[in-house]
Formats: structure tokens, C-alpha cells, sequence
């Protein structure tokens, strides 16, 4: 069925700050453990790295019904719907209810207050990221100890986006019970989703694979001989 799903999309202004140990490696070498075994080993030096820069972020866009923000429980799979974004919200027009003819729609039952902090972590997790772009001399990585984020300006939109949602209801041998969800971006064709195995089929499917190929491994070595 086609659904619309209610989101907020937010603009933030804002201010990051990480600091952390970052280290980088100056030489390695081998060394010899045993007659028949050597270990590789390095040498680093570790430095303290701090990162500290404005950073703009434009329509960052969140599921704001709580069902839809749980992730993969023991009865449904519906985490997948986050993984068919971003839509094309500049795309986006004002709300007209004539577009939701034919469709179902979710109501929208969180609000900006129960939002502010996932907003928030995922601001500071594309802070993050662009922070990543600067630290290539940094070749054994970088551990952030301290994150901040000041948040200087935002802007909160309310929007439906369209997604076609498919379910699967699973009743296992076991009696648990799990609801599968494949969702499709009604905008992109971007498509994820989760699927029933069956465990006993997929064990001898594998199986017989193996044995195939141990087959052809087995012939493989009398027509060399």
C-alpha cells in the first residue's frame, strides 16, 4: 500500500567541537618470533587532535511517529523505512489533502521536544564525518574523547513523505511471531527490506555447495595427477 509518513525536516546553524588521541604510524618492522613464524610490528606516535568549526546542516530529515523510530524488535523490522532515505525534499510543496486520495497516512505523534536530542546526535554525527575529511595524517585513527555541539539557529518543518510499504506476517515453527516490513522511497525507487529464511532450506542449500565444490576440488586433483 502507498503511505504517507509523517517527518520533520530541521535546517540547524551550529557550532562542533572534538577533541580526542589520534596516532600515527612512523615505521614498521618484522621480527623474527620462531624459526617458522615472524610478527609484523610498528612503532607510533600518539598526538592530542582537536577540531572546532561552524557547521551548516540543510534538511535533515527524521521520522517523528515513535513507531517508526524503534528499531529491529523481536516482532517487526519496520528500522528498515530509515534506510530508503533522503528523499528529494526540496521537491517538496505545500500539504494539500487531495494528495492523500488512495493512500493511507500516519499521524505524526511526536513533537519538536521529543525530538531535539536524535536531531541532535545526528547533527553531531555529520560533524563527525566532515571532521573524518581532515585527519588522513592520522593513519591508526582517531579516538574522540569530548564531542560538543552549540546549536546558534533551527528551523522545524512538518512534512508527509510517500512511501510504498509492503508487510509480511511470519509465523515460525517455534511459535514467534515476527512482522516483516520491504519499504520502497515513493520519490527515489530506493528499496529496502526485510525477508523470511527458511533456516532448514538455506542449511542444506549450503551444504550441497560445499559438497560440490569439495567434488570438483576432489576432480580437479585427479586430472592433475
Amino acid at each position: 500500500m502507498g503511505v504517507y509518513l509523517p517527518y520533520l525536516i530541521i535546517d540547524f546553524n551550529t557550532s562542533v567541537e572534538f577533541m580526542g588521541v589520534g596516532e600515527h604510524t612512523t615505521r614498521s618492522y618484522s621480527v623474527q618470533i620462531d624459526d617458522d613464524r615472524s610478527e609484523t610490528r610498528y612503532d607510533y606516535d600518539s598526538f592530542q587532535v582537536a577540531r572546532n568549526f561552524d557547521l551548516y546542516i540543510d534538511d535533515l530529515t527524521i521520522e517523528s511517529a515513535a513507531d517508526k523510530r524503534d528499531f529491529h524488535t523481536d516482532r517487526n523490522t519496520n528500522n528498515i523505512i530509515n534506510s530508503i532515505m533522503p528523499f528529494d525534499t526540496k521537491n517538496a510543496v505545500r500539504y494539500d489533502p487531495n494528495y492523500l486520495s488512495g493512500f493511507t497516512s500516519q499521524r505524526r505523534d511526536l513533537d519538536v521536544s521529543a525530538m531535539i536530542e536524535p536531531a541532535r546526535v545526528q547533527a553531531q554525527d555529520i560533524g563527525r564525518y566532515r571532521a573524518a575529511e581532515t585527519l588522513d595524517f592520522y593513519d591508526r585513527g582517531v579516538r574522540w574523547d569530548e564531542q560538543n555541539i552549540w546549536v546558534h539557529g533551527e528551523r522545524w518543518v512538518s512534512a508527509y513523505l510517500p512511501v510504498w510499504l509492503y508487510s509480511y506476517f511470519e509465523r515460525k515453527s517455534s511459535g514467534k511471531e515476527l512482522l516483516h516490513y520491504i519499504a520502497v522511497n515513493g520519490r527515489t525507487g530506493e528499496t529496502m527490506g526485510s525477508v523470511p529464511i527458511n533456516t532448514t532450506r538455506l542449511w542444506v542449500a549450503s551444504g550441497v555447495a560445499e559438497l560440490c565444490g569439495l567434488a570438483a576440488t576432489i576432480m580437479s586433483a585427479m586430472v592433475l595427477w
